[in-house]
Formats: C-alpha cells, structure tokens, sequence
C-alpha cells in the first residue's frame, strides 16, 4: 500500500509540474507578443492567435487537460481527438441529420419526405439530370412570368415566320393542289406548339380569295388531320378566328359565313368532334360578339341538316376544277359506267356539268370512246354517239375539247389493240356514224390512224433484196 501511495504521489507531483511548465510556456509566448513591434495591427495578432489555436491544441479540448512537453495528451482515449471527430473538417453541411433523420444504408430517408417542400427543392436543384424535363420546366416558368408586351412580340414573330415559311407553301398549293407535297414540306418545320396558329394563318390567306380556293383549304385541312395537324389544333384554330372575327371583318365582311362554313366542313370531314353538339355547347352563353354567334349559327345550322354530301360541295362545285387529275378521271369513268347501265342520258349531263371542268373534258371523250370500243358491243357504241352528239350540240363540250380527246385516242390505239384485237374496225365503225352526224370533220377524220399491212412476198424478191 505504502509503494502504491509512493506512486500515486510521483504522478500527481509530475502532472502538477506539467501543468505549470505549460502555463509558463504561455505567458512567456504572450510576453514575447506583447513586448513585440507596438504597430502590429489587429490583423496580424488575430492571425497569430489563429495560428496558436490551430492543429491538436484546438479549443476543443477541454480545459485542464494533461499533456506532454510535445503537447500530446495524455489521456489514452480522449474525446478531443479530431481522428474520432465527425464533424465535418471543411466547414460543409447544412448542419442536419443526413437523410432528414431517417432511413440507414439504401434508403431514400424518412417515408413520405418526397412530399416535403424541402426535398422536392433538393431533387430539382441537386438530383435531376433529365435535361428535358430542366427545359420544359425552364420554359413554363418562362411563359408564366411573361407580360403582355411580350406575348404580343411572341406573336409578331410567329406570324412573320409564318409569312415566311408557309405562306410560299399555300400560294403554290393554290396553283398544284398538290395536298402532300404540303404536308412532306410542312413536317421540315415544328408545328406540334403552333398547330392552332397555323391553321387561323391559312384560313386567313382563304378568306381573301374566292370560293376556289377556299375549297382547296377545306380539303387540305382534311389532307393534314393525323398527318400534321391535331384535334386540339382544329378547336384551337378556329377559336383564334372567332376571337379575331371584328378585326377580320374590315378586310372581308362576309368572314363570319365563311368561318361557319369552314367549321361546318371540318366536322364533316371528321377533323372536328361535335358528337352529341358538345362543340357548339362550350359557347352556349358565353358568347358576347354578334359576329362570333352569326358564325357559330351558320355552322350549327348547316351541320343540322344532316347532308353532309352538300356539306362536301359547301363552296359550290366552281371549286371542284383544281381537283387533281386522277380524281377526276376516276369521276368520269363512274358518270360513264352509270350512263352505260341506266342509259339516262340528263343525268350523266348534269353529273358532267358538276365537275365544273370544261378545260378537262377531252378526258372524258376519250374514256368514253375507249369505253365504248372495251365493251365491243352496238348498245355501247349506240350510248356512245348518241352522249357525244347531244353534249357538243348544247355545247357542253367545245369542239376543240372533242379534237383533242380523240387525237389522244388515235395516239394510244396500238396500246389499245392489245386487250380489244379488232380495234380498228370499231374505230371506224364509231367515226362513221360520228361524220354521219356531222359531229367530226375533215381535220379529225384525216388522222384516224390505220391498221398496218404485212405485204406478202415470193421467195425470189427475199433473195434480191437480201443481194441488194
């Protein structure tokens, strides 16, 4: 007991010794400061305090704690050591408990924190890498905080870029009718956000032309559903119109009408849905523009009717002549084939009168005429004369129309020959009874091609020639 006391009283005696040596160590370094350069600043002095508190000897020890002449502790598992410290060292962190708290190894944190407006900050700002999903928030947020100086600017430069990329398109779409090279040219530019506008835009341009060309659009906003343009752009489009209609009235009077004719039109050729009339409900009472309700009447009415075959021709057949030609090759063959089986000769003219086409009528005196020698028969050939008489005596068909479809015929009789052998002879057979009637004259009958004789020769002549 007495040896163990002995020890106890060295170690105290030494840590006491420590203690004061230590303390002497420090009031020596802060009368060395002290008595230093008097015009050091405070900068420099909170520098060297800085420097003095640095590394193990941190004011994070506690006060009073046994160290070496090195200042090493000497407390064997002291909680002071920055080697068990989980702090952070570089002063990051927000201070809270990771993951909120909750959650341990491949856990997302606490259940039901995606719910928490904290979290969802952290996920937008810190965990999505989807660059689209950055830029469609970026541009809604964009458009949220717009003002309406500059959703007008917006507008002027889609109309300019309209006038500038489609307007071309429509102007030579009026000239061809071509519906798909339309649509192959429209699919270069993106439409998806502007399919509305871009359909007001070229009701506009139709608006100002004649029934003609209105016609033409109607069908190209038929040729354009599916391909291009969408349901909710057609409902969008023309909303845009009948908001706009005062303004559009100035330059065309008749526009509320034409609108509700063009909305009629849509619904019939199925662009536009209005089953059980939910299409017209949606203005019921909050309509506050005569203008806009006379266009709404004249649609619903028009859609009432029922005929949706007259809804087909709403601009009046004038417009069916830029109708592409293989249609209306196919449309005579039908008037031909429906003459042919009820022999009613009124009908197949008035049929023909529809199509408006008079420019394109030597197609039909010649699908007529190759009609008439196909079926090789007198009740054929009978319909055939008899049409073709009456039609260029009432002048429905003008004789140079007449001319020019049989110079095409006489021009494809060979190609002909081929599925009718005896073409030739119904050749004449037509143009015989056709001069009877004083319906060709001399300048057609002139070219009626002949059929080509093989001269038969003795094998005498075959030698010669071959010596010659």
């Amino acid at each position: 007991m007495s040896s163990s006391a002995t020890e106890k009283a060295e170690v105290d005696a030494l840590i006491a010794q420590l203690s004061s040596s230590h303390d002497n160590e420090k009031e020596s370094s802060t009368n060395a400061i002290a008595s230093g350069d008097a015009s050091m600043s405070a900068t420099d002095r909170k520098r060297v305090q800085i420097r003095r508190n640095s590394g193990s000897t941190s004011n994070n020890q506690p006060v009073g704690s046994p160290t070496d002449v090195h200042g090493h502790l000497l407390q064997k598992n002291a909680k002071i050591s920055k080697k068990y410290n989980r702090k952070s060292r570089q002063g990051k962190g927000r201070g809270l408990a990771k993951k909120g708290g909750g959650g341990g190894g491949y856990t997302w944190g606490v259940p039901g924190s995606e719910l928490l407006e904290e979290y969802s900050e952290d996920l937008d700002e810190d965990d999505l890498a989807d660059l689209q999903y950055n830029q469609a928030k970026a541009k809604h947020l964009a458009e949220s905080t717009k003002s309406p100086l500059e959703t007008k600017s917006t507008k002027v430069e889609l109309i300019e870029n309209l006038d500038k990329d489609v307007k071309p398109l429509i102007a030579e779409y009026f000239v061809n009718g071509d519906a798909n090279d339309v649509a192959q040219s429209l699919r270069k530019f993106d439409v998806k956000q502007s399919g509305g506008e871009l359909i007001a835009y070229i009701i506009t341009m139709a608006l100002e032309k004649s029934n003609v060309h209105k016609e033409l659009i109607s069908r190209l906003l038929h040729d354009l559903n599916g391909v291009i343009l969408r349901p909710n752009d057609y409902i969008d489009g023309f909303n845009s119109l009948l908001e706009s209609l005062n303004d559009l009235s100035l330059d065309n009077p008749e526009c509320s009408t034409d609108l509700g004719k063009f909305i009629a039109r849509s619904m019939a050729d199925k662009c536009i849905d209005n089953s059980n009339g939910k299409y017209f409900a949606q203005y019921k009472g909050n309509v506050t523009c005569s203008k806009m309700q006379a266009a709404l009447d004249k649609a619903e009415t028009l859609v009432s009717m029922g005929d949706f075959y007259f809804l087909n021709n709403v601009w009046n057949a004038k417009s069916s002549g830029f109708r592409p030609v293989r249609e209306l090759a196919d449309r005579m063959n039908v008037i031909i084939h429906e003459y042919y089986d009820s022999g009613d000769m009124a009908e197949a003219i008035r049929c023909l009168k529809e199509l408006n086409v008079p420019h394109f009528f030597h197609e039909f005196v010649y699908e007529l005429m190759d009609f008439s020698l196909e079926k090789n028969t007198e009740r054929a050939q009978q319909l055939a004369v008899d049409l073709l008489e009456t039609l260029t005596k009432s002048a429905v068909i003008t004789y140079d129309q007449l001319k020019t479809g049989m110079l095409r015929l006489f021009d494809d009789i060979e190609d002909i020959q081929l599925d009718v052998p005896n073409v030739y002879e119904q050749l004449q057979t037509l143009l015989k009874q056709l001069a009877e009637k004083k319906i060709l004259n001399q300048d057609i009958t002139a070219n009626v091609p002949q059929k080509g004789r093989k001269r038969v020769t003795s094998e005498g002549e075959n030698n010669k020639q071959q010596k010659e």
